[in-house]
Order: C-alpha cells, then sequence, then structure tokens
C-alpha cells in the first residue's frame, strides 16, 4: 500500500503545470502574431484601395516588396525565439523527469524498506 501518495503524484502535477505554462506562452505568441499580422493586412488593403493612379501604384508594389522582407526577416526571428522556447522547454522536462526518478526511488525505498 502507498502511504505517501502525494510523493508518487508530484512529479505528474509537475509535469502538467510546465505544459500549461508552455502551451500558455506558445498560444500567446501565436495569437500576437495573428493579431499583428491580420491589422498588417487591413491596412495594406486600405492603402491599396486609396491608389488612383500609375506611379502611386508603383510606390505601393515598393513598398510591398520591402515589408515582406521585413515580413520574413520577423517570421526567421519568431522562429529563432519558439526553438530557443522548445529547447528550453525540453530541458525543463528532462531534469523534471531525473528529479522524479530519484524522487520516486527514494518513495519506493520508504515503502518497501530497503
Amino acid at each position: 500500500m502507498v502511504k505517501n501518495v502525494k510523493g508518487f503524484t508530484q512529479p505528474i502535477s509537475k509535469l502538467v503545470e510546465l505544459n500549461t505554462q508552455h502551451f500558455d506562452t506558445l498560444m500567446a505568441a501565436q495569437k500576437k502574431a495573428a493579431d499583428d499580422y491580420r491589422a498588417l493586412v487591413q491596412s495594406r488593403m486600405q492603402s491599396a484601395s486609396d491608389i488612383k493612379d500609375p506611379v502611386a501604384l508603383a510606390s505601393f508594389v515598393t513598398d510591398q516588396m520591402a515589408l515582406a522582407q521585413s515580413s520574413y526577416e520577423k517570421m526567421v526571428g519568431n522562429s529563432r525565439v519558439m526553438f530557443e522556447s522548445m529547447t528550453g522547454y525540453n530541458a525543463d522536462v528532462i531534469q523534471l523527469f531525473q528529479e522524479s526518478t530519484v524522487q520516486l526511488k527514494e518513495e519506493i525505498k520508504k515503502e518497501t524498506g530497503k
């Protein structure tokens, strides 16, 4: 019979908490990126609808090319941040499993008296 249930379930609780925090962070980042992109598209569509002559159209196309490059650079930066976040998350999970293994072995020793 397990006397210290909390000792056995604590690692699972920590993992659930870690997952929740990590996924909340990822979802917030994705929501912000989507909101920013939506605002940008709305702004650019408004700008395009205001074009009345070929010179303004050429200028708009040039601006769009620069914006595309900037958006690409931002996407690369966001990907780097997400990769770093995943790397940190992975390290946290590994550390949690290592600590949990030690803790569970100690709990088993207490239970079995060995």
